[in-house]
């Protein structure tokens, strides 16, 4: 075959096609058109091309990675999959409606935080055709029965959500074990080791007499979790029962030594 038929076969495939289809209708020279049809694809392949298993979706959530504050328009999106239909959601299904779609909200913010997303309580709504009531409602539910539920609102500490952060570092401090930790936060098994290392920034500052602004600032949590955290300090530095958990967390050896079973 020569270069001219080669060429001309070339014109006829389908993405020369939509390339001299672009130049046309927004009036750009071939080589930009070509480069407009190139990122483009690059798109579709990152946000429409997420490889499905049975009973799965796909779904664009908000980076985990954006902070608090910024517009969702602006907010980077990633493409999920989540599983609508399990097996072990048959079980659930036999306690009634409310128990399985509370299992299939458990499951789809895990997974969407497991690939680097998180799911707000719009998502969620959208996901389970319900409402945002009902999700709040089952989100209180689930807390109550301490099964930890990674939002968007919990983990970027937007409105009620960092109650489970305090919960983690109370449990720490009364004696259990970062395994046990662990299996409470099967989503993340880092998660309990962030936040204790938050906690404990935060309490080294307020034993040093940081204003808390200035600990928000350097820390860059929520000032209403820096207040939560500094009333855990202070209540492990006044319970002799948490005094040894609280200073090994902090390090002993940089901790003052303890008058009375309380440090200085």
């Amino acid at each position: 075959m020569d270069q001219s038929t080669a060429w001309r076969l070339r014109q006829k495939a389908a993405q020369e096609a939509i390339v001299a289809r672009i130049a046309e209708d927004l009036h750009l020279a071939p080589f930009l058109a070509r480069a407009y049809y190139e990122q483009m694809a690059t798109y579709f392949q990152q946000y429409a091309g997420v490889a499905l298993q049975a009973h799965q979706l796909s779904y664009c959530a908000i980076a985990a990675t954006e902070p608090a504050g910024r517009k969702l328009a602006e907010s980077e999106r990633l493409p999920v999959r989540l599983t609508w239909h399990a097996a072990e959601d048959l079980a659930a299904a036999a306690q009634g409606l409310a128990a399985l779609r509370q299992q299939r909200l458990v499951r789809l913010c895990r997974e969407a935080q497991d690939q680097g997303a998180l799911l707000t309580q719009e998502d969620l709504a959208l996901l389970l055709t319900t409402s945002v009531s009902t999700i709040k409602r089952d989100l209180r539910t689930l807390r109550a029965a301490d099964v930890f539920v990674p939002t968007r609102g919990q983990q970027r500490d937007i409105g009620p959500g960092v109650s489970h952060k305090c919960q983690i570092v109370r449990r720490y401090l009364h004696g259990e074990s970062l395994t046990d930790l662990r299996r409470r936060l099967p989503h993340g098994p880092a998660s309990s080791e962030r936040y204790l290392q938050a906690f404990r920034q935060v309490a080294l500052m307020t034993r040093e007499g940081l204003a808390p602004e200035l600990i928000r600032r350097a820390t860059r949590l929520s000032a209403r979790l820096v207040a939560h955290y500094q009333a855990l300090y202070e209540q492990a530095r006044d319970d002799p029962a948490q005094h040894l958990r609280l200073q090994d967390l902090l390090g002993a050896a940089s901790a003052p030594a303890a008058r009375g079973g309380r440090s200085a």
